[in-house]
């Protein structure tokens, strides 16, 4: 199988081409990115002769269409706003489709090609990585256990113990997280989809080694899809909230209350300069040393419902920690393999559905599970009767 990963020489994408690497019957991984001499870094790194590196514009959807037309499956690990490009280019080509997950505006873009995706024999898989992704999974095998569905909670916490020489040591791209701080997060309630302010947190305790976090709800797809996969289950309440390590969380907090995440230019000297793109260019020229990570990230989906008449609560849990061979922390991990996973799945037939779904709508549990616990992630579930 050939696979193709966009963005591939960000930070998402590292742990998707060592797992893809993992399979013989991969022949070739194209490592495709805007930024060329990146990606050619990235190959030479990992010295695998299957890798090729390849610059890409993917604003330009028909160069990238006549990219990606003789590959199995492309992977898109890039920015968020970029997906329905991406998505629409690998339409124009006719090759199946995975991603990280966009914002709901764009996801809601991407829903629409549905039919086209259908028409051609096609699949496209939107947000399979962590959260989206896992936790799509997750809340699916909740909901699985129940009769109906009233509520799905889904909380993310990080803890890291890296001792890092630099500053500012970013889990994912800087730029989506800021979005994550200063946009207002979508979420359901009483059936309806409504924005909420920005940083609003909670306590959350979870067992060793992450124990009390303060997640922040932040905007992600999850809870607009999964309230359309399950509403005719009664959902009716979805949220979505993170909590990162806490002094990075502390640190871009302070960053994001100053106004470092605005868009909107400010004259700088005589020079009008977005505060964010002047904070994401300081950033990238950060020299990051190599240390030993030592990184764990737990994923927590709460589902409420009913079973056989009785009030339940189903809560299913993924504890990871950092893969010391690619030395990937477990942020990074959770998110760049389930992509991987399911490309493969994707480039041998085993995803039957045609057209454009989020991952709760076409993949089944049990062989997903399965791949992540092959990679030592175990999802595990727990029931509790007559939850509130």
């Amino acid at each position: 199988m050939k696979i193709i990963v966009i963005g591939g020489a960000g930070i998402q994408a590292l742990g998707t081409i060592f797992d893809l690497l993992e399979n013989n019957e991969v022949k070739e991984v194209m490592v495709a990115d805007i930024l060329f001499k990146k990606a050619e870094e990235r190959v030479n790194m990992i010295g695998d002769p299957r890798l090729t590196a390849k610059q890409i514009n993917v604003l330009n959807e028909q160069e990238t269409a006549d990219i990606i037309r003789d590959f199995d499956v492309v992977i898109n690990s890039g920015p968020a706003f970029l997906c329905p490009n991406v998505t629409r280019a690998a339409l124009k080509a006719g090759v199946n489709y995975v991603d990280l997950g966009a914002w709901p505006e764009d996801t809601a873009e991407q829903l629409e090609l549905a039919a086209e995706f259908e028409a051609k024999g096609i699949t496209a898989v939107l947000g399979m990585g962590s959260g989206p992704g896992i936790s799509n999974m997750m809340a699916l095998a909740g909901v699985e256990q129940l009769d109906t569905v009233s509520d799905i909670d889904i909380t993310i916490a990080m803890k890291d113990l890296t001792e890092y020489q630099s500053p500012l040591v970013t889990p994912y791209m800087l730029d989506t997280i800021i979005d994550e701080y200063t946009l207002n997060p979508v979420v359901v309630k009483d059936g309806k989809i409504t924005s909420i302010d920005p940083l609003i947190s909670r306590p959350v305790d979870f067992k060793d080694p992450i124990g009390l976090a303060n997640p922040v709800y932040t905007i992600h797809p999850e809870p607009v899809t999964l309230y359309e996969s399950f509403k005719e289950l009664g959902c009716k309440n979805t949220t979505f909230s993170i909590a990162l390590p806490k002094e990075f969380h502390e640190k871009i907090e302070f960053l994001v209350r100053l106004g470092f995440g605005s868009k909107e230019p400010i004259n700088m000297g005589g020079v009008e300069v977005s505060p964010r793109q002047a904070l994401l260019s300081v950033v990238n020229q950060l020299q990051h040393p190599k240390v030993d990570k030592e990184q764990y990230s737990v994923t927590r989906v709460d589902v409420t419902g009913t079973k056989d008449g009785r009030n339940e609560k189903v809560v299913v849990e993924v504890y990871v920690g950092t893969a010391k061979r690619w030395n990937i922390p477990a942020g990074a991990l959770k998110t760049s393999v389930p992509p991987s996973i399911v490309a493969q799945m994707l480039a041998k037939g085993q995803i039957l559905r045609k057209g454009v779904f989020p991952p709760e709508k076409c993949i089944e549990t049990v062989p997903f599970f399965k791949e992540l616990a092959l990679r030592g992630m175990e999802v595990s579930t727990k029931k509790v009767e007559h939850a509130l």
